[in-house]
């Protein structure tokens, strides 16, 4: 079976995939800071520093395309799909902190 060409996909396509992606980071992030370094952080400050960093992280990956390729370019969509996959993380944090406050007092 044939793959497809990237350029055949439809345009801005890539955002869902920013979207998953940094819903998927910030989760992940917050589980470091909240559940594994729980000596320090606790729930506001870990999901703080957890949509911080992945904020940061987008904001700079794509000046960094920007700048130093030739085959890409920074895209203010990705940035702004990035924020909305962060928003999603954060609604994933909350449904899950029943569980995640369980696996916290476990450790």
């Amino acid at each position: 079976m044939p793959m497809p060409h990237i350029s055949d996909a439809p345009e801005d396509s890539d955002k869902v995939v920013h979207l998953l992606a940094y819903a998927v980071f910030v989760s992940l992030w917050f589980l470091f800071f909240y559940v594994l370094k729980q000596k320090k952080d606790n729930f506001s400050r870990a999901l703080i520093k957890s949509c911080s960093l992945a904020l940061i992280y987008g904001i700079i990956i794509e000046i960094l395309q920007g700048e130093l390729t030739t085959s890409r370019s920074a895209d203010f969509k990705d940035v702004l799909a990035n924020s909305v996959g962060i928003l999603i993380g954060i609604l994933i944090v909350f449904l899950a902190k029943p569980q995640l406050n369980a696996l916290k007092s476990k450790l």
